[in-house]
């Protein structure tokens, strides 16, 4: 088939007369502003095309924003990849093209460089812009009015099928279960001082703070509780994912405020226990959650603080140093357990916090403080 016929074959009729240009029109027109007509056209006159190509933007978007890699490099790239195959092909019988270039290997190299230009400055640079403003406008708001395309919060909904967490859900107020559970405790610091200060402004923060948090709970398998105010209650069924969450939650608030000045920044402590808890459907109770709770508040602003279950537990799953704090007194709580402070791997947990022998010294007498170990 002749190239004209492909291109008739593709092209509408307004198409095809608005393809009909000059021979050539110079090295710039050739090169470059046939592409951006080609684009146009092509939007134009193929609304099917056009609601494929807003797909895509979306889709990056949604992956650049709510997943991590290698999910989101491999989910960009066949986004990219499709989008510069069919512009290549699109433009390879254009007459945008074929008008104005000499028969043979240029009208190939012209239409794969139209097919890189489009795909990066129509898909990469538009999806780019539209997630640098959905960022800018998510502390006013937008960030409700998007949780519905948010994947994660479909995955939370397809995972209560798992045959193990209907498991755990099938206690109930008339009929409790004990279960080994890990429980999860946090909380913004100095939340109540910054709420009376600004409460509009602390609004916001909170706002984005819940975000952040249920998007990584979700990601790391964790069921929220419950909320109150800006303190989260959550369980995992296993002591990784726990410590995981913990450190995603903190590595997500920590990218938040980056470059951000100290009063639109906020800091949280978590703490983490497992135990066996009494599960009735809507609620967990017993000692393990009261310690739970009590080890929240021993853990340092933008940290970690885990019993020794769920460090010994964690033990070569995750990438984090776990450092000894001791034994420290906990409210109604007989017999406390070590706790221990969590590091991600990367970070040197020894120039983060005192050393060992420091924190021994600080801890009560009659303690019995451990010694650090990595994971």
């Amino acid at each position: 088939m002749a190239q004209d016929e492909v291109f008739n074959s593709y092209a509408s009729p307004a198409s095809q007369e608005l393809a009909k240009v000059p021979e050539s029109g110079g090295f710039f027109t050739d090169w470059f502003f046939n592409m951006f007509a080609g684009a146009i056209d092509m939007q134009i006159h193929s609304p099917i095309l056009s609601l494929v190509y807003a797909g895509i933007l979306l889709g990056l978007v949604i992956l650049r924003l709510y997943t991590e890699n290698p999910i989101k490099s491999l989910g960009c790239a066949l986004l990219y990849i499709y989008t510069t195959v069919q512009a290549f092909t699109l433009f390879r019988t254009s007459g945008f093209v074929l008008d104005s270039t000499p028969e043979g290997w240029l009208v190939t190299a012209k239409a794969l460089w139209f097919a890189a230009l489009f795909t990066g400055i129509w898909a990469w640079g538009v999806s780019r812009l539209l997630q640098s403003l959905i960022v800018a406008l998510v502390p006013m708001g937008l960030g409700q009015l998007l949780a519905p395309i948010n994947p994660l919060r479909l995955l939370n909904k397809m995972r209560k099928s798992d045959a193990e967490l209907e498991g755990m859900e099938e206690g109930s107020s008339k009929n409790p279960k004990r279960q080994l559970t890990a429980i999860m405790f946090t909380d913004i610091v100095g939340y109540s001082k910054q709420m009376g200060a600004n409460e509009a402004a602390m609004v916001k923060k909170l706002n984005i703070h819940n975000e952040i948090m249920r998007n990584q709970i979700v990601r790391n398998r964790g069921t929220v509780i419950k909320t109150i105010g800006d303190a989260f209650m959550v369980r995992f069924r296993s002591a990784e994912n726990a410590v995981q969450c913990a450190m995603d939650c903190q590595k997500g608030i920590a990218d938040y405020n980056k470059g951000k000045p100290d009063n639109d920044q906020f800091h949280i402590r978590i703490g983490l226990h497992m135990g066996e808890v009494i599960h009735t459907g809507t609620d967990v109770f017993g000692e393990g959650v009261n310690i739970a709770a009590r080890i929240e508040p021993k853990a340092d602003p933008d940290g970690i603080a885990v019993s020794d279950v769920i460090a010994n537990a964690a033990r070569n799953k995750v990438p984090a140093h776990f450092m000894s704090m001791g034994r420290l007194p906990m409210k109604n709580i007989a017999n406390p357990p070590e706790l221990f402070k969590v590091f991600p791997i990367e970070e040197n947990a020894t120039q983060k916090v005192a050393k060992p022998g420091a924190a021994a010294a600080a801890a009560p007498a009659g303690s019995a403080p451990g010694g650090v170990f990595k994971i």
